[in-house]
């Protein structure tokens, strides 16, 4: 009797770890394909929204009080701030992007303006290494 309960033991555990090692290839692949799917939404393919990451700033004085507002860019993520105090943050999607213009839609935001979705459209200035929002005639300036 011992004889076939060890057979059916060593049976059963063989069946056993071939299950395992069928799970473990299972989450191997499930693992790798989530993986790449992260590393492949972190790569930016379209060339203005490679231009916009970083951070552009612009500055200036009104009725004798200074004013200034950034805009930093990363990876499908914002923040603007500024002065008065200003802050906002959330994250971006790319819409649409031709020639030097890309329009972006602004979500789950929160801060001190709307946290409503919103489009912006930006223009980019390439041999000023600036941008413009909404077809603005001021610009901001990449900071180093």
């Amino acid at each position: 009797m011992n004889r076939n309960c060890d057979a059916y033991c060593a049976k059963k555990k063989c069946a056993i770890m071939r299950a395992m090692k069928i799970q473990k290839a299972h989450c191997a692949a499930v693992l790798f394909l989530i993986l790449s799917s992260l590393a492949c939404s972190l790569i930016i393919t379209d060339a203005n929204e490679q231009f916009l990451q970083g951070k552009w700033s612009q500055s200036g004085s009104a009725d004798g009080f200074a004013w200034y507002s950034n805009y930093t860019f990363d990876r499908g993520s914002f923040t603007i701030d500024g002065y008065p105090p200003l802050k906002q943050s959330g994250s971006y999607r790319l819409v649409s992007s031709s020639g030097d213009t890309l329009v972006l839609e602004f979500y789950d935001q929160k801060g001190d303006l709307s946290t409503e979705n919103s489009k912006v459209t930006i223009t980019i200035d390439h041999a000023k290494d600036a941008i413009s929002f909404d077809s603005g005639k001021t610009f901001y300036s990449r900071v180093k």
